[in-house]
């Protein structure tokens, strides 16, 4: 780890001389990135996913449990109504709609505008495709932006679908867990590469920065002090000029900085709106939340423990962590002086923020450190000490300037494995959405994410309760089908809430029984299979819920 900075720190030192701007403006970073640089991966990427996932076009599917809670919200945002992001089991709501909006247009366009897919939740993964294959481009676009060759996008490339192979839910489920990772690795790669003197990445920062700030709360600590540490990183060598650098920035670099505060403003409009509107809001729930017995309390070392699960989940995690630092560090050090060389020494340092962010987060913020599933994200850090070997591998065996023979060798390596890596991605059986289970690579504890049976079982309430509202009451913490029930009612115009006033956090007030409802509606309870009373008629059995007439509470 110590080389890896000292690598860091080597390189940030070598540009100090350089005048002011020259990073930014000069050399070959003027030169625009060829369109197919982007076009590419993104079209491969949605391809694969597209391809894997046709059924999508054919068979409906009605979403339950989280995906049926996000869809609740995701009709608000339809109306152009949401300002929040996702519920968090610890009630409260994520920052912002920024994930849920993208869904919401996915829903829009391919169910309700097109009609190319037979159900909402079905236009929502295809637009989820879409973001992540958009991420999964960013990538490639900063590694094309150091290397400027064919051969070193494609094996950035290479790297993201290997990236990909590991973990297929990560590009094709839209559990929220999921979806973070492609968007934190774009983030990670953008704003190391703006750290490191190519400004003209801060608007892939600054997009792939506020779509995690809006998904989760822990991104408020990871993107502000990373992007802390990019401008602290830009600022140092200016230190003694840093007025006049920074006038210069602004009059000369309004295509630098410009797209990324107008990114900024979009992404901070939904989040200040419901700081107006309910104050402090989410914010004062986090701050209870991170200064409450249930968060944190744990040690660093059992913090750093939770983080190496994420390179090697197993017990000899600790040689595996040190073992890809002193591989990156030393191909790094072997490779000649220059962008790529740069890139890679502040990937390392990077990596070691990002993993001290981690570890300082699971220490004081996660409440329990098996839930794995919190920090998904940081299965980039062992993909980032990959990504630095490969390109510094190729930057020492096909420098600029090498014979064509050797460069048309690199390139061909590149090539096939990339070709390899999406073979293997589009072949593993996660690439394909998952219905049965959340988290299909942990399937244990969690459930279906779909019931066939709710646009019968709707209709069913909707006749025993002969126009009435439909009241549902939990019982034996049985939720998962509940989400589904409330959003295909909304759907097909049937009144239906929730009597629980606690659930608010996951269905929000639109769902909770008011008053009126109470009295003239129908109540149903909701059981668990096997734990209902058998003294009450079952009217409907879901796949992970009976339904029973109402009990009359004593």
């Amino acid at each position: 780890m110590r080389s890896g900075l000292g690598v860091a720190y080597r390189s940030l030192r070598d540009r100090s001389a350089q005048p002011d701007g020259a990073r930014q403006v000069s050399g070959p970073e003027r030169r625009r990135r060829p369109w197919l640089v982007w076009a590419a991966p993104f079209a491969v990427t949605l391809t694969v996913l597209l391809a894997r996932n046709a059924s999508l076009l054919a068979t409906p599917q009605y979403e339950i449990a989280d995906m049926g809670a996000n869809s609740i919200l995701i009709e608000q945002a339809r109306r152009w109504s949401l300002l929040v992001g996702n519920y968090s089991r610890e009630k409260f709501n994520h920052p912002g709609p920024a994930f849920l909006y993208v869904e919401s247009w996915g829903e829009s366009l391919f169910w309700g505008a097109l009609h190319w897919v037979p159900t909402p939740w079905n236009g929502q993964l295809i637009a989820v495709y879409a973001l992540n294959a958009l991420f999964v481009a960013f990538a490639v676009i900063v590694g094309y932006g150091w290397t400027r060759s064919a051969r070193g996008g494609v094996a950035v490339f290479a790297v993201v679908l290997l990236f990909a192979a590991l973990h297929p839910p990560m590009l094709s489920s839209d559990w929220m867990p999921y979806v973070y990772v492609p968007a934190y690795f774009a983030f990670l790669l953008a704003i190391t590469s703006v750290a490191a003197g190519h400004l003209r990445d801060l608007w892939i920062a600054a997009v792939a920065g506020w779509f995690l700030v809006h998904g989760h709360a822990c991104f408020l600590l990871f993107v502000p002090v990373m992007t802390g540490v990019a401008l602290v990183a830009l600022a140092w060598p200016r230190r003694h000029r840093l007025g006049a650098a920074t006038r210069s920035f602004i009059a000369r670099q309004r295509r630098v900085w410009l797209p990324a505060v107008v990114i900024s403003a979009l992404f901070l409009v939904p989040m200040a709106a419901e700081l107006v509107r309910h104050w402090p809001g989410n914010f004062g729930k986090y701050l209870g939340y991170g200064s409450s017995s249930q968060a944190g309390g744990h040690s660093v070392w059992d913090a750093a423990g939770y983080a190496t699960w994420f390179w090697w989940p197993h017990a000899d995690a600790w040689a595996v962590v040190a073992l890809l630092y002193v591989i990156a560090a030393a191909a790094t050090w072997r490779c000649r002086r220059g962008p790529v060389r740069r890139l890679c020494a502040f990937l390392i340092g990077f990596n070691t923020i990002s993993s001290v962010l981690l570890i300082a987060y699971a220490a004081v913020g996660v409440d329990t450190l098996s839930d794995y599933y919190v920090g998904y994200f940081y299965w980039s850090a062992p993909v980032v000490m990959v990504l630095v070997v490969v390109l510094a591998a190729l930057e020492t065996l096909s420098p600029d300037g090498a014979r064509k023979p050797v460069v048309y060798g690199a390139t061909a390596l590149a090539l096939v494995a990339a070709l390899a890596a999406c073979g293997v991605f589009a072949s593993a059986p996660s690439t394909r959405t998952s219905t049965a289970h959340a988290d299909p690579l942990n399937a244990i504890g969690t459930g279906p994410v779909t019931d066939p049976g709710l646009p019968a079982g709707v209709a069913r309430l909707a006749k025993l309760s002969h126009g009435r509202p439909v009241v549902l009451r939990i019982e034996d913490n049985s939720w998962q089908d509940m989400t589904g029930i409330l959003v295909q009612a909304e759907r097909t115009g049937v009144s239906a809430c929730v009597s629980q006033a606690a659930w608010e956090f996951m269905v929000t007030k639109q769902f909770i029984c008011t008053p009126t409802q109470l009295k003239d509606g129908v109540q149903y309870d909701l059981w668990k299979a096997g734990a209902h009373p058998t003294a009450w008629r079952t009217v409907l059995q879901l796949r992970q819920a009976l339904v029973t007439e109402g009990i009359k509470s004593t």
